[in-house]
């Protein structure tokens, strides 16, 4: 038992290794890796994913050139056991000498009052609780607990709905925080299963909080991971893995569309009419038309971007709606990409405009 519990601290460990490597070096990594150590906050829920990642960065955190602090969120949507939660993160870090940040957010009052779902509203003040953490203790990295089955789940939650290419990259070790520029992303577990991430609680001795909530049937993310995921195993056992390659070339693909898409951009944008602060994007439609039906989605996808900052509530089939009218015979008219931006077309040209309200969601579905 001894070996097999050092093998799994040691796999685990040199995979968070490789994946704080790989964001340092990769080609677009944030200049907060320049410091030494660098501030980072660590998003502890008291669940296994999350005491997992916690515990192999705060081991090695000095190797790892890191000063981590802990965040946790209370939803107030469990009662007591939220409560519960919140008490034992907070012993977890101070047992560890890890500086602690602690708010409770009312959930289901913020869904009921941006008419969003319960999923939605809890995202969005998670993620809104750690910007407020990251920029209280100076930190521009945030390392989420996201694991290799949660990116098979993703893949799949996507490919539900519809998702493109760029959708069915999944969630990506190193990106930006969704709502709040200059701070980024990192998940270090994505090469990590969930079995493994049990395994490696029983042989660290963490005893980690389980939410039951993750078991409830009205949360299609739930019904993926307890109903559909086993049932496509009944066709491929392996398909968890074979999920995770399918990001991973989704990934390598969309990298090179996405280099196309910046030198397809530059060329038909109208560069006299696209001032620097303002929130629209206009193209020439008749050199637009003259691109591939493929850039023609991406050149969308990225001016939305450019002007957003994320794809959110962005879908394929409006983008396509997009095209059909973009490339008709129609002089005039007005397209919604998504509720806070639509298209104003005219016969030599077209406008992306965006209205400042507020947004909903953020999940890249193409």
């Amino acid at each position: 038992m001894a070996g097999a519990s050092d093998a799994i601290r040691q796999r685990v460990w040199l995979r968070v290794q490789r994946a704080f490597h790989d964001a340092r070096t990769h080609p677009a990594a944030p200049t907060c890796f320049h410091r030494h150590p660098a501030p980072i906050v660590l998003a502890v829920s008291g669940g296994p994913d999350s005491l997992c990642l916690a515990d192999a960065i705060l081991v090695q955190a000095g190797a790892l050139g890191l000063t981590p602090a802990i965040a946790h969120l209370d939803h107030s949507l469990r009662g007591e056991a939220g409560h519960a939660d919140a008490e034992f993160t907070r012993a977890f870090a101070g047992a560890r000498g890890a500086p602690f940040y602690h708010e409770q957010a009312d959930v289901a009052g913020l869904a009921s009052a941006t008419r969003t779902s319960i999923e939605v509203a809890a995202r969005r003040a998670r993620y809104d609780f750690l910007a407020r953490t990251a920029q209280a203790f100076g930190a521009s990295l945030i390392a989420v607990a996201h694991q290799a089955d949660d990116q098979a789940e993703t893949v799949l939650l996507r490919l539900i709905r519809g998702a493109g290419i760029t959708g069915l990259r999944g969630m990506q070790p190193l990106s930006r925080h969704p709502f709040a520029p200059g701070l980024y992303l990192i998940r270090p577990l994505l090469q990590v299963t969930r079995a493994e991430v049990l395994a490696y609680c029983t042989a660290r001795q963490l005893q980690p909080r389980f939410d039951e909530s993750n078991n409830r049937a009205d949360y299609l993310r739930n019904r993926i991971r307890r109903e559909l995921l086993p049932l496509l195993e009944q066709y491929n056992p392996g398909i968890r893995a074979v999920l995770a390659r399918l990001a991973d070339t989704a990934a390598t693909d969309a990298e090179v569309i996405d280099y196309a898409a910046q030198q397809a951009l530059a060329e038909v944008l109208m560069r006299n009419m696209n001032l620097p602060g303002n929130n629209r994007l206009t193209f020439d439609r008749r050199a637009w038309q003259k691109l591939p039906a493929g850039l023609q989605r991406t050149t969308l996808r990225r001016a939305i971007h450019n002007l957003r900052g994320n794809l959110t509530n962005l879908k394929l089939a409006a983008i396509d709606e997009a095209r059909d009218v973009l490339n008709s015979d129609a002089c005039n008219g007005v397209v919604a990409l998504r509720p806070d931006v639509r298209i104003e077309v005219s016969p030599t040209s077209f406008t992306c405009v965006i209205d400042n309200r507020p947004q909903e969601e953020a999940c890249d579905n193409l």
